[in-house]
Parts: structure tokens; sequence; C-alpha cells
């Protein structure tokens, strides 16, 4: 049966209920899905599930105490949902244990639809930016570094391998690429993570990422649409507004969606939620506003794809409305899925305001049809009608343990290294020289922790050069305490190695941090994620080398680079 028919009869046969629920990604933070999830997807089944498995045992929302809008997203939990410690980190699960998982959740949901499959989201940009590092899983560089080195082939290999990869997990679709064109070097939120500052290259480098990615059967969505490249302020935390003359947002942050979909290479697109007033002239989020999503996007650039929220609790949008309006608001403007990340009665309270919705009038079930006709057809083309996304655990490792697959992303990094400078003339590094590392935990690193990604993997790589290589690591937390240890070592130490990352919501720690440890006299060379003096290098530090990325790859690659040049 063709697709067109397996649509009209599933639309013919679900009820208005499970049709909403069709329009929902739910969040499932941890490795633990509550009681609560259970019922939901028994009750009404699921459309999408938004995995992160590793950062927190729930969702830890963005809006801090008594910010604006805080009472839209603050209920009292419910009797089975999760109450957790999110200073506890979740149970590690190893890739065959949370391909499991997923595969037990998607059985569940089949019983309710026994044709519609669930597809599974995470992000995967680099460092920070992937939610799910198992072991083996190919640790590519940021976007940026992929961007500078203007490699495509090796681009669109490195994101066919990953959508592998992920595939073989039971992964459906990232909220990948990053398609904004990163022209404030100020910015907080995007960075690294974009491609470039030039549109041309964004737009390139997103094509073969698409490519790859699709070759793979994984879902690729570009995000943030319009662009969140020009802004200074982070959206996870609070309403940011870019203001940019219509001209140039066309010719420089639009052109890769207008470009790519006129392509016809555009599966999925994620709104930002930013206001753009030369877009709207009524200063409406862009998720939420028709001309943005439907006039621009729909209609100008003829895109019939998918359009997914990004999570619908973020800061401005919950400034300014409920959960529940947000979602209707968004499904008038254009919007498709729903992304709500917080795991707990607000998943209920939105569906119940759609459904409501759709009764009193204000939105016609012909529109829920049209939204799902889009989602479906994705996921026919994506072959998750095929076998529900259910995968064979015991192929995951041919996958995930392939060594021309690792190989290759040992590739990419080395190819991303750049030295900034080096007006010292300290490298490479002589072996016999005694070398105090003081190492950026990342966010990765404790939340994986496991023998393959952990902290202090560099002083393990650094020592197999180098007999005496010293170590002391630090967080943003751990600065204090850092500087006291590493007082008491400087003083034995011919040199100081030191890594630096940029981590939104942090502003400019790591670099004060680093900018700091020239107080004790010994020369440093700086390993920086992150290119940027505005964010992260400082400027009187003499050597710096540029690396893309504090993954395990590019921590191999730079410790080659640091002692052969």
């Amino acid at each position: 049966m063709s697709k067109e028919k397996v649509i009209d009869r599933l639309l013919g046969e679900l009820s208005l209920e499970k049709k909403i629920a069709q329009m929902m990604a739910l969040g499932i933070t941890g490795t633990f899905v509550d009681p609560e999830m259970w019922h939901f997807i028994d009750e009404f089944g699921i459309g999408g599930l938004r995995l992160s498995p590793t950062l927190a045992r729930k969702f830890v929302r963005y809006l801090p105490p008594g910010a604006p809008g805080i009472e839209n997203v603050e209920r009292p939990p419910s009797f089975m949902e999760k109450v957790y410690d999110n200073d506890i980190l979740p149970p590690h699960y190893t890739a065959r244990e949370y391909a499991e998982l997923i595969n037990k959740i998607r059985e569940r949901a089949l019983r309710n639809n026994p044709e519609l499959p669930i597809h599974t989201i995470i992000d995967c940009e680099s460092g920070g930016g992937s939610n799910f590092v198992p072991r083996g899983l190919i640790t590519t560089p940021t976007a940026m570094g992929f961007g500078h080195l203007g490699d495509l082939e090796l681009l669109k290999q490195c994101s066919k391998i990953l959508g592998q990869q992920l595939k073989a997990v039971g992964i459906d679709m990232i909220h990948s690429p990053v398609v904004d064109v990163n022209t404030n070097p100020n910015n907080p939120e995007i960075y690294t993570r974009s491609f470039s500052e030039d549109h041309r290259v964004v737009t390139a480098c997103a094509r073969v990422m698409l490519e790859g990615l699709r070759e793979a059967d994984m879902i690729g969505c570009m995000k943030h649409y319009p662009g969140r490249g020009p802004s200074g302020e982070d959206a996870h935390f609070g309403l940011s507004q870019i203001v940019l003359e219509r001209e140039q947002m066309y010719r420089e942050h639009l052109e890769p969606y207008s470009t790519l979909c006129a392509e016809g290479v555009v599966p999925a697109v994620m709104p930002a939620h930013s206001v753009y007033p030369t877009l709207d002239p009524s200063n409406e989020i862009a998720t939420v506003s028709k001309p943005i999503i439907t006039g621009i996007l729909r209609e100008e650039f003829g895109f019939n794809g998918v359009i997914t929220t990004d999570s619908m609790t973020m800061g401005g949008l919950m400034a300014k409305y409920s959960v529940g309006e947000a979602a209707l608001l968004a499904i008038e403007a254009g919007v498709d899925v729903l992304l709500l990340k917080d795991d707990n009665v607000l998943r209920w309270e939105m569906h119940r305001t759609i459904v409501d919705a759709v009764k009193s009038g204000r939105i016609s079930v012909e529109r829920i049809d049209q939204s799902l006709r889009r989602i479906w057809s994705m996921k026919w083309d994506y072959k998750l009608f095929d076998n529900h996304g259910i995968v064979d655990v015991e192929k995951i490792p041919d996958v995930l343990e392939n060594p021309k697959f690792s190989e290759l992303g040992r590739t990419a990094a080395r190819k991303v290294i750049r030295l900034e400078r080096d007006r010292a003339n300290l490298l490479p590094l002589k072996p016999d020289r005694k070398i105090l590392l003081v190492d950026r935990v990342t966010s990765s690193q404790l939340a994986v922790n496991d023998c393959w990604n952990h902290p202090a993997m560099l002083w393990e790589f650094m020592l197999e050069k180098a007999p005496d290589v010293a170590y002391v690591d630090y967080t943003d937390k751990t600065m204090d305490r850092a500087k006291e240890l590493i007082g008491k070592l400087a003083s034995q130490a011919d040199i100081m190695v030191v890594t630096g990352d940029f981590c939104r919501g942090e502003n400019n720690l790591d670099k004060n941090f680093i900018a700091s440890l020239r107080e004790f006299g010994k020369p440093i060379v700086l390993i920086s994620s992150n290119p940027y003096e505005e964010l992260l290098i400082p400027p009187e530090i003499d050597t710096v080398i540029v690396t893309y990325g504090l993954m395990r790859d590019s921590l191999e690659a730079v410790t080659d680079y640091l002692f052969q040049g």
C-alpha cells in the first residue's frame, strides 16, 4: 500500500486524543521512565521522544527561581512523578542497555497504536551538545572546526557514520545541523556550534551534513530558524531580540534555509524562541509567529517538511505564555511537532489544552491532520514504518566499535587543529620537561565518566608521551580549589598546559581563570575548544592551540600535536 493511502487510513482511524499525542515529542531525562510517562503512552500513544540519558535524572528547567513566567512552568508534583535530587547523575547505561530501554518503550507504544512508530531524538553536536556518547561513538570536532577546515567530503562521511552509529542504538533524529551564521563573536549560545560567520560556508556544510545523515536514514533538523547567529543573549534563559534589517536577515541568516529548502534536502526545521521585529513587526516570538513560520518558511521558501519547536519551557516563551497557550499559537503559526522536555504534569496539561481547542473550534481537525501528514510522511521516508525503529542489540558492537569509523573521527580531529599563536616558541614540547596539566573537566566527561570518556583522559594520553606530567583538574565550581593545588605544584614545573572550554550559561569563567594562572610565572600552552578571544582566549597567553572540541578524539589528536607539532 502506498504512503498516501496508509496515512489516509490512519487519519480516519485515530481518535482526536491520539492524534494530538502524535504531535508531541516528550522528554525522558535520565535512564528511568516514570509511571506517569507509561500512563500517557498507554492512554494516548506518543509521536516522539526527546532523550537526555546522561546529564540529569530529571529535566532541569532553564528558568531560575523568581524569573518572569516561572508560574507558567512550576507545578506541584503528581503522586507518581519523578522527584529527584539533580546533583545525582543517572546510572550509566551502555549502548546496548540504552537501546534495550528504547526498544521497550517502542514496544509498549505499539500496543496502543500498532502501526505508528515513535521517532527518538537527541542533540548531538559535539562536546556539551552531545546528549549521548556511548563507547565507540565518533567524537567529531564542533561544526566550526569543519567550517574552517573546508573539507566537505570529510564532513559528509563523518555525518554518515555518526548517523549509522546512532541508528544502531535506536536514535532516529538529531537536532542538527546548526545553520546559525555566527556573525557576533560575543554570541554566548551559538559560537562554535555554527559552521562559520559566512553564510556560504554554513550552507555548504549543512548541505553535505544532511546528505550524510540521509544516507544513514538519520533525520536531520536545521536550527535555529530564522537565525540565532547575531544574538548577544542565550535564548535558553530569557527572551532575545534580534534587530537586523530585513534585507540583511535574508542575505545572511535566512540564506541557508532558502537555498536548501529549494533543493529539497531539508527534512525538518526548528524555529528559535527569539523575536525578529523586521520579519514580524508585531514582535512575536518566532516559534509562534505566523508571518515567520507560514509566511516565510512555508510560503516563500516552499518548505513542506516538519517544523518542530525547541523545548517549550525555555525562558522567553514562558515569560509570555502558558505552555498550553504557547502550543496552540505554535500550531496556528504552522508548527507540526511540540517539544516538551519537562517530564512532569505539563505533558498532560499541554495535551488537554490542544484537545479542548479542537473541540471548541479554535483549531480545526484538518489543521491537525495537516501536521500528521508531514510527520508520518517523514517517518515513512526514513523507514520508521518498516520496523518501527526497533533495533537488533546484538549488532551494535559491529557499528560502534568499527575501527574504520574510529579512524575517521581521529582524522577529523587531527585536521581541524590549528595553532593560533606561539609567540614564546614553546612547541613542540620536549618529553623531558616537567609539565603541569591544568585540565578543564567537561560536562560530557562528568556525565559519562566511564573508561572511554572521563576526566583526566588527556593526562593519560600525555603520560604516554612524557613521564613527568602532573595533573590538576577544574570545573566552573572548583576553580578556587584548583588554584590552591596549582600553587603547590607550579614551582616544580617547567611549563603549564591548560585546557579551556566555553559553556553557555557560564559567561567568561574559564577565560578569567586561565588568565589568572599567569601569576605563577610559568609559560602556558592553552588548548582551547573555542577560537574566540571574546569568549575564552585571554590575549596575554602567548601560546594557543585551537582544537574545536575536548572530546576523546580531539584530546588524542592534540596530544600528538603538542609533542610532534
